[in-house]
């Protein structure tokens, strides 16, 4: 027979344990929502600056697909470039039908058969490529420093 004070010994021990741990934690969240509350402008700069790159960013790349459309050429300036990507634009269910006719699936492996349709025309699937407007990582060649 286990011994019953051994083990309500171990439930008080548990009950403190619990009992330390919402403490601690009431006060984690306590000390977490004192440094937001204090922090407010800050965090607000730092939502408003993201933003301002996204929308930025979203500028820099349609003027890159607009001088490439123009003129073709994939790297217009230091720092931006063309990549073409190649999308496939299919009926998944006459994908399907096909992958099961020619007897190479059960369900579509839709990267096994695009990989397939790309190397060999297939009349249900139009090919298209698609140019995708890329940002390097490092700008800091194609700008003077900027003081803070």
């Amino acid at each position: 027979m286990t011994d019953l004070t051994a083990l309500q010994n171990q439930i008080r021990n548990v009950a403190r344990a619990r009992q330390e741990a919402q403490r601690l934690s009431d006060e984690k969240k306590a000390m977490y929502d004192e440094f937001i509350s204090h922090h407010t402008d800050f965090f607000a700069e730092v939502a408003t600056a993201a933003s301002r790159v996204t929308e930025a960013e979203d500028t820099l790349r349609e003027l890159t697909l607009a001088i490439y459309a123009e003129t073709g050429n994939k790297k217009p300036a230091e720092g931006v470039g063309i990549r073409e990507i190649i999308k496939l634009d299919y009926d998944p269910k006459e994908a399907l039908k096909w992958a099961m006719s020619h007897q190479i699936a059960l369900s579509l492996d839709k990267k096994s058969f695009e990989g397939f349709a790309k190397a060999t025309p297939l009349e249900f699937v139009t090919v298209n490529t698609e140019a995708q407007a890329t940002i390097a990582t490092d700008l800091s060649k194609v700008i003077e420093p900027v003081n803070p």
